[in-house]
C-alpha cells in the first residue's frame, strides 16, 4: 500500500495513506503523504515494550484485536468527516477484526465515491488442505490440484470459523477489488467470484529499484569461496521456513545476513539456532535491524534464501530479483509469478526435503555467471511489467471515474426532472 500511493502521487494523483502504525525511526519505511491514526494503547506499548514487543502487541488477543480494530476504524472514519470526500478510496481489509465487513463498508463509503478493496493473502487454511491434497499427486501442480478437488472445497467457504479471511474477499457490496497476482484471482473467481471489475496489481516498484544498474555486461563479480558467500533472509518465523532456514545454516559454509523485517522475529530466531544447535553460528550469522536502505540489503547479499511455504505473493523475491540478486524459493504460484519464473525453486511436494534445498544453493553458489545472467534478464523483465501494470492500473482507475461522473450526472439529471422532488 506504501508502493501504491508513492505511485499514485508520482504520476500526478493526489493519493494518501491512512495508517495504523506509529512513525518509529528505522523501523517504518513509510514517507511521503501518510496520515497516522495511532491508537493510545499502541502508542503506550511500544513506550512500555519495546518497537518489538510494543509494536506486535496488536497481534497478541484476537479478541482486543477486534475491540481496537473497530475503535481504529472509528477514529478513521472522525478523520474522513474531517476532510473534503474523495473519488477513490482504496481499502485493505484483510486486518480488520469486524467479521460483518458490511458494517464496514457502510462505514467508509459517504466518505468515497466509489471504493476498491483489495487483500493481500489467500486464505491458510485452504492452502494448506490444496496443498495436503497436492502431495497425494505431486505429478500436478497446485493449480491443476486445485482443478480437481475445487468443487469439494468450495462447499467449505460459508464456513467463517474455518475461512475467516475469506469473508473479506470479493464480497457483493463493492464492484472493484484488487489482486497481487493471477493466482489469487483464479482461485477466488471460482470460490467466491466478484460481480464487479478485478484488476491484477503487481507491487508497483519506485526509481529507486533500478537505481545504479548497469544492463549490458557488467554483471555481479564470481566469489569464489563458498565461506565469503552471503545468503540473506528476511523475518524467519515459521512459515516462512525458520526451521528450513536454521537446517540449511548448520549444514552449509555460507555466511547468513537475517533481517528482521518491520515488526520481525529476528532474535527470536537467533534463540531457535542456540536451542537446536547449541551455537548461533555468531561466526557466520549476522543479524540486521529493519532498514530503510531495503535496496542496500539486497545489494549487500550474493543470493536471497526464501523458504515460504505459503505466500500472499513473495515481493521480497520480486525486490530480489529487481537488485539483480539470485533468488532460492518455493514453487509456490504467487512467489512463482512474482518472481517471473526466475528463481531457482524446491517443489512445494518437497519442500521439507533439506537436500534439495542445500542442492538449490549450491547450483546457485557453483553456477553464479549463470544465474547472474539469469537475473539481469529477470530485472529487465521486472522493470517492463511494473512499468506497464502501472499504466494499465491508471487506465482502470481512470475508466472506473468515468464511469463514476456518468453515474453521479445521470443522477443529478433525474432529480432535476422530478419536479415533485424539486417542490419538496
Amino acid at each position: 500500500m506504501d508502493r501504491l500511493n508513492h505511485f499514485l502521487n508520482e504520476n500526478g494523483h493526489e493519493s494518501c495513506l491512512y495508517s495504523s502504525v506509529p512513525e518509529i525511526e528505522g523501523y517504518d519505511n513509510g514517507s511521503g503523504n501518510y496520515t497516522r491514526l495511532v491508537l493510545p494503547y499502541i502508542k503506550q506499548a511500544v513506550k512500555d515494550y519495546g518497537v518489538k514487543h510494543g509494536g506486535g502487541i496488536i497481534f497478541q488477543d484476537f479478541n482486543n484485536l477486534t475491540t481496537r480494530t473497530n475503535e481504529w476504524l472509528d477514529m478513521l472514519v472522525t478523520q474522513l468527516a474531517s476532510e473534503p470526500k474523495k473519488d477513490i478510496g482504496i481499502i485493505y481489509l484483510q486486518t480488520l477484526g469486524n467479521e460483518n465487513i458490511s458494517d464496514v463498508i457502510d462505514k467508509l463509503r459517504p466518505y468515497f465515491g466509489t471504493l476498491i478493496t483489495t487483500s493481500f493473502d489467500i486464505e491458510s487454511n485452504y492452502i494448506r488442505e490444496l496443498m495436503q491434497q497436492n502431495l497425494k499427486n505431486p505429478s500436478l501442480t497446485l493449480l491443476e490440484t486445485f482443478d480437481n478437488v475445487k468443487e469439494t472445497l468450495i462447499e467449505r467457504v460459508g464456513h467463517p470459523d474455518y475461512f475467516k479471511l475469506m469473508i473479506r474477499q470479493n464480497f457483493s457490496e463493492v464492484n472493484h477489488h484488487l489482486h497481487l497476482c493471477h493466482f489469487h484471482q483464479e482461485i477466488l473467481d471460482y470460490l467466491k467470484p466478484s460481480n464487479g471489475e478485478d484488476f491484477v496489481l503487481h507491487p508497483l516498484m519506485g526509481k529507486k529499484w533500478c537505481d545504479g544498474i548497469d544492463y549490458g555486461n557488467h554483471y555481479q563479480p564470481i566469489v569464489e569461496n563458498p565461506s565469503d558467500y552471503i545468503i540473506g533472509v528476511i523475518n524467519p518465523i515459521e512459515k516462512k521456513g525458520k526451521r528450513i532456514i536454521a537446517k540449511i545454516i548448520s549444514r552449509t559454509p555460507y555466511k547468513f545476513l537475517i533481517l528482521q523485517g518491520g515488526w520481525g522475529d529476528g532474535d527470536t530466531f537467533v534463540d531457535f539456532l542456540k536451542e537446536e544447535y547449541g551455537t548461533d553460528f555468531s561466526d557466520r550469522v549476522r543479524l540486521g535491524d529493519y532498514s530503510q536502505d531495503i535496496v542496500g540489503f539486497f545489494d549487500k547479499i550474493d543470493a536471497f534464501l526464501f523458504p515460504s511455504w505459503i505466500e500472499g505473493y513473495g515481493q521480497v523475491g520480486h525486490e530480489a530479483l529487481l537488485r539483480r540478486t539470485p533468488v532460492i524459493t518455493t514453487d509456490y504460484p504467487a512467489i512463482h509469478q512474482a518472481t517471473i519464473g526466475k528463481g531457482k525453486y524446491v517443489p512445494l511436494t518437497q519442500y521439507h526435503n533439506i537436500d534439495l534445498w542445500v542442492e538449490a544453493l549450491e547450483d546457485v553458489f557453483e553456477n553464479q555467471a549463470y544465474w547472474h545472467f539469469e537475473c539481469n534478464d529477470a530485472a529487465l523483465m521486472l522493470s517492463n511489467r511494473t512499468h506497464f501494470n502501472g499504466q494499465d492500473f491508471l487506465t482502470y482507475l481512470e475508466n472506473i471515474s468515468s464511469k463514476l461522473e456518468t453515474h453521479n450526472l445521470n443522477k443529478a439529471q433525474a432529480i432535476h426532472s422530478n419536479e415533485n422532488l424539486l417542490e419538496d
